[in-house]
Order: structure tokens, then C-alpha cells, then sequence
């Protein structure tokens, strides 16, 4: 039997040093690390609509102790939205009405919004939107403005407005429309006045059937490409109606010849948003936008040109280089931005 006591004499002693190992290990934790609060800013995009809840402080606080599992506990502080959301719903859809300066009827869709069948007292400013050459009444449209706008308004980003956005063609079968100005008499051209059947004929119009706030710190108009440039034209020539204009790559076309409707350089001054902007101070009364795509090959220098024009004569603006380029897609991703900035600009009730 001796020659089993070593083996044995050793299997006891290292049950003994095992167990001794354990206990050390029971009774001396390691410290485990502490959770300090953490906050964590959800930053929103410019140009996607977001539910309001996405700009609130989500602070996570942490603790862990050496008895108990990892315990966690989130806050949500909800910001409030800067504008009450309106029930009921909101309209978008194509109107006529009888234009005297164009003596015609003449579409173009108005949105309307949440709120407006309901809250019958209630008044609202007015943004009239010019579409590109063409002149299609549904191009603001089917830049997906109206569902921006339901959006924007149930999350509480703008209060409620009113949108118009008038026809520039009055041949139904299409082709090339007006430039939103009056056109050059014969025989050098139509003589049709596209100018007043904007600032007269649509916004009177508008003022009284709709319930609308009409003065001009309650109204804006704006448009894009050819659009922008009559934007630019009906706001200089008429700042007793529009407060602010938005040009979104404006093309600045001139009286060269190339275009019948502009007549020759003595008329169309009166409707040049460039001469405008040099022989007058009506620029100085009116809040103004001008974006351009970086890729605008088109109009795109010319539109850099009436920015450091503006710069020169120290006539403030917001001015936005893009990345893009003169086309659909351009305009349809910026809405959101243009109509921030549009609400921003215009008093309410």
C-alpha cells in the first residue's frame, strides 16, 4: 500500500490549493467599470420630414455593481413643437378661375391645409409658386410639395399656409408657355399680359375665396428656372404685394432677340429683374432667396453673376450654392428647404 501514498498525498493538495484559489476569488472581486449618463443629440436632416419626436435628448444613464446585473434606464424629454397641429384634413387639387387680364379661364391647383374646413375664423398667409418654362400648373405638385407641406404641418415644424400655383400656358395642348411677365406688344409679340394675371387677376382672386391673411407681410411668391426669373419680376416690380420672393435657379433670360416675348432691351427693362435690381430700390423692401444647383450649367454662372450683383449694392439675401444640377430632381429635393424658409418669412395671425 506505500506505493500508493505519493499519488494520493498529492491529489490532496491540489484539491486543497484549488479550493484555496476559489475562496480568494469569491472574497476579492475585481472592481467593475461605472456607467457615467450619456447624451446622445439625434441631429435631423434638412430636407427629410422627421416625426418631432426624433429631435429630442435621449439621455441613457447606467449603473453596475458587483452584486446585481447591469441595470439601464432611458428618459425621453419630448421638445415641444413650436406650432399647435391642426385636425381635419387638408385639400390639394386643381381650380379655375376667369383670368380679365388673359380673358380666359385659367387652372391651377391650391393647397389647402389640415385645418382649414374646420377652424372657420381662422386666416392664412399665401405662397403663390411659379413653375418652369412650360408653365405646367402640376410641376409644383409633382415635386411631392403637398405631401411636404401635410408633413411639415403634423409635425409641427410650420404653422398651416395657403399654396398657389398658378398655370404659365394657356394652350392646353402644351408646348412652351409664357415667361410670368407682359409680354412685348405686336408686332413684336403677343401682348399678352402674364404679368398681371399673376399679381392682379390670381392674387385677388385668391383673397376673396379663400380665407387668406391679405396683406403683403402675409404673402410670398416664388418660382423655378423660368419661374424664378418672373418671381424675381413680379416681386421687384410689385413689393406693396409680396413681403418675399424665392428664385430657385433662376434663368436669366434677357432682350436679345433670341425670345420674341421679351421685345427689345427698352421694354423688357421694366421687367429685368438685373436693370430692376441696378435702376431702382424696391429690392431693398423685399426678403429674398436665390439657390443654384453646383453642376447648373445652364444658368448657372448667370445666377452667380446676380448674386455678387446683389453683394455689390450690399442688398441683403440668403444665397444657397447645392450640390446638383438644372433639372427636376434638383428642385423636387430642395421643397423642403424652400418651404422652411418660405414659413419662416411670412406672418400668421
Amino acid at each position: 500500500m506505500s506505493r500508493f501514498r505519493a499519488p494520493c498525498t498529492i491529489f490532496l493538495i491540489s484539491v486543497i490549493l484549488f479550493s484555496s484559489m476559489a475562496c480568494a476569488r469569491t472574497a476579492s472581486p475585481t472592481p467593475l467599470p461605472t456607467f457615467t449618463s450619456t447624451t446622445v443629440s439625434i441631429a435631423q436632416s434638412k430636407t427629410t420630414p422627421v416625426n418631432a419626436t426624433a429631435s429630442s435628448a435621449l439621455v441613457v444613464t447606467a449603473t453596475r455593481s458587483p452584486t446585481s446585473r447591469p441595470s439601464a434606464t432611458a428618459t425621453i424629454t419630448l421638445t415641444p413643437t413650436p406650432y399647435p397641429i391642426p385636425t381635419g384634413r387638408s385639400e390639394c387639387s386643381e381650380k379655375k378661375f376667369k383670368s380679365a387680364s388673359l380673358n380666359q379661364d385659367m387652372p391651377f391647383y391650391l393647397y389647402l391645409p389640415r385645418g382649414y374646413f374646420d377652424q372657420t375664423q381662422r386666416r392664412y398667409p399665401v405662397i403663390y409658386l411659379l413653375s418652369g418654362l412650360g408653365g405646367r400648373d402640376s410641376e409644383w405638385k409633382d415635386y411631392q410639395l403637398c405631401s411636404v407641406m401635410d408633413q411639415f404641418i403634423l409635425d409641427g415644424k410650420i404653422p398651416p399656409l395657403i399654396i398657389a400655383m398658378p398655370s404659365g400656358n394657356d394652350n392646353p395642348a402644351g408646348g412652351i408657355g409664357s415667361f410670368w411677365f407682359n409680354h412685348a406688344p405686336p408686332p413684336l409679340s403677343d401682348g399678352k399680359k402674364w404679368g398681371d394675371y399673376v399679381w392682379k387677376d390670381l392674387v385677388s382672386y385668391i383673397d376673396a375665396n379663400y380665407r387668406t391673411l391679405p396683406r403683403r407681410a402675409s404673402r410670398a411668391i416664388g418660382g423655378l428656372s423660368a419661374g424664378g426669373q418672373g418671381a424675381l419680376t413680379d416681386a421687384l416690380t410689385h413689393p406693396e404685394l409680396f413681403a418675399a420672393v424665392g428664385a430657385h435657379s433662376p434663368s436669366f433670360r434677357r432682350a436679345d432677340g433670341s425670345v420674341a416675348y421679351f421685345g427689345d432691351e427698352q421694354f423688357y427693362n421694366q421687367y429685368d429683374p438685373i436693370w430692376l435690381v441696378k435702376n431702382t430700390s424696391t429690392a431693398r423692401q423685399l426678403t429674398i432667396w436665390i439657390d443654384v444647383g453646383d453642376r447648373d450649367d445652364q444658368w448657372g454662372d448667370s445666377i452667380r453673376e446676380y448674386h455678387a450683383l446683389l453683394d455689390a449694392l450690399k442688398i441683403p439675401h440668403a444665397w444657397n450654392l447645392f450640390f446638383g444640377y438644372h433639372d427636376p430632381p434638383y428642385w423636387q429635393t430642395h421643397v423642403p428647404d424652400y418651404l422652411l424658409w418660405y414659413a419662416s418669412k411670412l406672418a400668421g395671425q
